[in-house]
């Protein structure tokens, strides 16, 4: 399994708001993301972007996808200094995935979606991209993403048994997508593992060490896998993935083991031979130089995470029973 895959399987992904934007000029939005991602295409005409990490006003093309991380503020309107109203207040929990607004000017259509997800899990993806990247979709991507949506257009229209289940999937698809197509475009890309999966040569080394954490690697293995020497693959991955060869792998020896605490009950030993350490007083030293805390005290902060998560969902079930 590749990194993107692994990041993916992990974060859970779950949908949790969904609305087709239809838009006549004069019009303006204002869009927070919270706790959540957001997902952005403009599908048809263009709009201006307006965020703080940009200097001035940004045209949206049609065909652009954004993906916006979590406690961002942004505004997508007509023209450049449009006033705006908050998303909130046009899509809400009800909203069966069709909205118009706006007045009867030039038309535009944008699809929104939010994401919850576990944010331990994504951290590595998440801290890869900016808070914000908009970007052009290529042919084949555009292909997939607009099927994608024509087939989520389609169930909500036919509102059958099961439709709500369907589109919850059909759009966390979309969201693997529009990942997809980031990893494939040059756009906001700086130095990191993603740009890595894009060179042939160390794309082949990403995928052995990912498909064997706990094997003993050196710099020499790895360069062996990319066919090349020791010192030209060093250089290389280093220019592009933006760390040394034996950072990255202990980087992600060390988010498998976060994934494997939370979501296992294996003990550190045995989860210490799984990533490639020889004892755990070996990975705990590893561990907590990376992360600033013990592995075990991980385990249990994740744990009391997640009760506290059940008893605020227990908690809000009985307020809606009364």
């Amino acid at each position: 399994m590749n990194p993107f895959d692994e990041i993916i399987h992990q974060m859970q992904v779950e949908t949790s708001l969904y609305a087709r934007l239809h838009l006549g000029a004069p019009w303006g939005i204002r869009f927070h993301t919270g706790e959540h991602a957001r997902l952005v295409v403009i599908s048809r005409s263009d709009c201006f972007l307006r965020w703080e990490g940009l200097t001035d006003p940004v045209r949206l093309a049609p065909g652009t996808c954004m993906i916006v991380q979590p406690q961002v503020t942004f505004d997508l309107s007509d023209v450049p200094d449009q006033s705006v109203i908050a998303c909130e207040t046009l899509v809400t929990s009800e909203t069966d995935g069709a909205v118009a607004y706006g007045g009867s000017g030039a038309q535009t259509e944008i699809v929104s979606a939010r994401f919850s997800f576990d944010a331990v899990a994504a951290e590595p993806l998440f801290r890869s991209i900016p808070a914000l990247v908009h970007f052009p979709l290529n042919e084949t991507h555009a292909a997939l993403i607009r099927a994608t949506l024509d087939l989520i257009g389609m169930e909500t229209t036919a509102g059958e048994h099961g439709s709500g289940f369907v589109v919850d999937r059909l759009v966390n698809t979309l969201f693997v997508q529009a990942l997809r197509a980031l990893c494939s475009n040059d756009t906001g890309k700086t130095s990191c593992w993603l740009a890595g999966l894009g060179d042939r040569r160390l794309a082949r080394t990403i995928h052995a060490v990912h498909s064997d954490l706990a094997r003993r690697w050196t710099v020499e293995d790895m360069a062996q896998e990319a066919g090349l020497s020791r010192s030209s693959f060093a250089a290389l991955f280093k220019s592009v993935v933006g760390e040394a060869p034996l950072d990255y792998l202990t980087g992600w020896r060390v988010y498998r083991v976060k994934m494997l605490l939370t979501g296992t009950d294996e003990s550190l030993l045995r989860i210490a031979n799984l990533v490639g350490y020889d004892n755990d007083l070996s990975l705990s030293r590893v561990f907590k130089r990376r992360t600033g805390i013990a592995p075990g005290r991980w385990r249990q902060m994740m744990k009391h995470k997640g009760t506290v998560h059940l008893e605020r969902a227990s908690v809000d079930a009985e307020l809606e029973v009364a």
